[in-house]
């Protein structure tokens, strides 16, 4: 069973999956009150030539997604690995993360 995420008084639990165009991970976060959706904490990049490692992904922690970073990291769901990317034209960062162990045997199941 995956931990909770508490984000913008939400409770949240993860549903993680890939993003059909660059197969790269992909987070929401699902309401536990109603299922429905609260968040995509991830962003895909691939067109942006930016590809994360495996095990990764890239996290959004700006305008309505701001402080995602630090709720998934406190769930123990991701792990920063200290690496910000920008891109855009407005020059956003996104926080490169690894996948927490259950997540990645979510993905692969």
């Amino acid at each position: 069973m995956s931990k909770l995420v508490n984000f913008m008084g939400y409770s949240c639990r993860v549903v993680v999956s890939r993003y059909t165009y660059g197969n790269t991970p992909c987070l929401n976060l699902i309401s536990t009150l109603d299922g429905s959706p609260v968040a995509t904490a991830t962003v895909n990049l691939i067109d942006y030539n930016l590809q994360p490692p495996e095990n990764c992904c890239f996290i959004k922690n700006y305008a309505e997604n701001q402080g995602i970073l630090s709720a998934l990291t406190s769930a123990e769901i991701i792990k920063p690995l200290g690496q910000t990317v920008q891109f855009g034209p407005f020059n956003c960062q996104a926080h490169l993360c690894e996948l927490s162990p259950s997540l990645l045997a979510q993905l692969s199941s």
